[in-house]
């Protein structure tokens, strides 16, 4: 049991996403709601942490485990990107696509190392710093704090996704280059 704690905890995350949309939709009534998401969003940015440290803790790193963190992440990120598009508008709609083109290629080559050559990649560490700026991004839209200093860690968030996705083709690419010895 203590083995899968990591896989459930990335699951988890998914379902943190059903009172997070509800609160986040009722801040305007009051303003406990938008503590509640913030503690929410929290616990996902902790549990995003918590697992991968379990996992290697208990020496329980598996293949599906390295599925499911990333899986449960980008569950979350769209969900909550969606949600943005609808409170603030068009830059959230520019960000949700880039990240839809860089998951569409990095699935891809991911699946395709995986099925053809049994290699599951694990998270590298530009793709968790891009994570943590895309966390921090969120917040400050979210609540509503300065427009530029939000402004900066879109930016930022926007820098560390093409730097990651350029990473991470690399890397599969070499793997890609490996397996088929070119």
């Amino acid at each position: 049991m203590l083995k899968s704690l990591p896989n459930i905890i990335s699951i988890s995350r998914i379902f943190l996403m059903f009172p997070l949309i509800s609160f986040l939709n009722l801040v305007n009534q009051s303003p406990k709601y938008q503590i509640y998401s913030f503690f929410i969003i929290l616990l996902v940015f902790l549990t995003d942490v918590l697992d991968g440290y379990l996992a290697r803790k208990l020496k329980a790193v598996t293949s599906i485990g390295k599925i499911l963190d990333p899986v449960s992440d980008k569950i979350c990120l769209m969900i909550i990107l969606i949600y943005l598009i609808n409170k603030v508008g068009f830059i959230f709609f520019i960000f949700f696509i880039l990240l839809s083109i860089r998951d569409i290629v990095l699935i891809s080559l991911s699946c395709y190392l995986a099925i053809e050559y049994g290699f599951v990649s694990q998270a590298n560490k530009m793709g968790k710093n891009f994570m943590f700026s895309s966390f921090i991004m969120i917040i400050l839209f979210l609540f509503n704090f300065n427009y530029y200093i939000s402004l900066s860690f879109y930016i930022i968030s926007i820098l560390m996704l093409f730097i990651s996705t350029v990473m991470y083709t690399i890397e599969h690419l070499k793997n890609i280059k490996k397996y088929e010895n070119i």
